[in-house]
């Protein structure tokens, strides 16, 4: 005798495990703001569907929405360990609400660019775009900001295009800042990223704003060796700073290594701190000071705003609230 395989699970049966009645569930599933819905509640559904395996009707939810029920995620870097929680909490959400995420990696190259969207794009393969790779003056971005497709430009903003779902990138040079200065160094430099790309000019200016114009900036490209020379120039110049605010942890990787071989002490003779916490910050050598941000709520707010524009709600701007926040270890200390 052959036993019969079970069945997916259903709606109902999200709603009889949770205790709750099935429009609850279709509510809180497909992503619902209802404020009727209590927090423990919705927590309780979403843990509830996922340990049932609970998958939506594709077949019938394409009928009914004609969609192709696969969003597009460009993202600029696939080994910038930053992205991964980004990717993670888009990926969920998505899944949550019965889409599927198709991952596309934009290298920086204007035409390696246009590749990627077209064939995210093109041919009707996915229902809404979430562009992470914008870059300021980017003329082949003003089609999708203008409304080609349904878009939303993540992290990075596109300016004018009313479509954009970021983080409070200012607050956070900001709070590097003031790290700094309670600290007490007066000879502040900032490692900062391309000029070009909208989330390193909001932490540039913010940090600047707190630290005043006497900041010693390199700018460099976002990588270990990017990080590295552009330390090299900083330690080298006639006025070497005592605290560095670095873009992100695969320049901070570099810039250390660039202390190490100049012979400096971190955070002895200079205290370090970078942007975007990660796991890999805590078995650096020292363990890296770094600023915490929203990335999975990044990732989660982005598919909600994207998926209300493919289900006809007016495209908008999306402000995380959520403040950023120093994680201190041991390469940032009292300056001597």
């Amino acid at each position: 005798m052959t036993t019969r395989p079970a069945r997916p699970a259903r709606l109902g049966d999200v709603a009889s495990e949770a205790g709750v009645h099935v429009s609850t569930v279709s509510r809180v599933l497909n992503g619902s703001d209802d404020v009727s819905v209590r927090p423990e509640t919705r927590t309780r559904i979403l843990e509830t569907a996922r340990r049932l395996g609970y998958r939506p009707n594709a077949m019938g939810r394409g009928l009914k929405l004609a969609t192709t029920g696969s969003l597009g995620l460009l993202v600029p870097s696939l080994r910038n360990p930053v992205n991964s929680p980004i990717v993670r909490g888009a990926f969920d959400r998505a899944w949550a609400r019965g889409f599927v995420l198709v991952l596309a990696e934009d290298p920086g190259d204007d035409h390696a660019a246009e590749d990627a969207y077209g064939r995210l794009v093109h041919e009707g393969r996915i229902d809404g775009l979430l562009i992470q790779s914008a870059r300021l003056g980017n003329p082949l971005l003003d089609d999708f900001a203008a409304g080609i497709v349904p878009c939303v430009f993540l992290d990075r903003r596109h300016p004018g295009s009313g479509r954009n779902v970021f983080m409070r990138d200012g607050d956070a040079g900001c709070l590097a800042a003031e790290h700094f200065l309670a600290l007490g160094h007066e000879r502040l430099a900032l490692l900062g990223g391309p000029p070009e790309l909208d989330t390193v000019s909001r932490r540039k200016a913010g940090f600047l704003e707190r630290a005043g114009d006497t900041v010693a900036v390199e700018e460099a490209g976002l990588t270990e060796r990017g990080g590295f020379e552009a330390m090299t120039r900083l330690v080298g110049g006639p006025k070497q700073p005592t605290a560095v605010f670095v873009a992100n942890i695969s320049q901070a990787v570099g810039a250390l290594a660039a202390l190490r071989e100049a012979g400096l002490r971190v955070p002895e003779d200079i205290s370090v701190l970078c942007h975007d916490d990660d796991p890999i910050c805590e078995f650096l050598d020292p363990p890296l000071t770094a600023i915490e941000m929203p990335l999975v709520e990044l990732g989660v707010a982005g598919v909600d705003a994207l998926i209300g524009q493919i289900e006809g709600e007016p495209a908008r701007d999306v402000v995380l609230e959520t403040p950023p926040a120093i994680v201190e270890r041991r390469s940032t200390a009292q300056a001597r």
